[in-house]
C-alpha cells in the first residue's frame, strides 16, 4: 500500500463532488483524481513532463480535508 499526501486545488474537489452528485461511479471519480494527481505530482501543473499517462488503480481509501 502506498500513501499519497498531495495538495490539490479546489477545482478538483468541485469536479469530484459534481461528478458524485451527477451519479458518477467510483471508477469515474478515480479517473478525475488520477488526472489531478498526475498533473500535481508529475507535470507540476503544466511546467514539466507532458507525456506520461497516469493510471490510478486499486484505490482502497481516499481522505480529503479543506485546509
Amino acid at each position: 500500500m502506498r500513501w499519497i499526501t498531495q495538495y490539490l486545488p479546489g477545482e478538483v474537489a468541485r469536479e469530484l463532488f459534481a461528478a458524485r452528485d451527477a451519479g458518477a461511479g467510483g471508477q469515474q471519480q478515480t479517473v478525475i483524481l488520477a488526472r489531478a494527481l498526475g498533473h500535481a505530482c508529475f507535470r507540476e501543473w503544466g511546467r514539466r513532463a507532458h507525456g506520461p499517462h497516469i493510471v490510478f488503480s486499486d484505490v482502497e481509501f481516499a481522505d480529503f480535508s479543506i485546509g
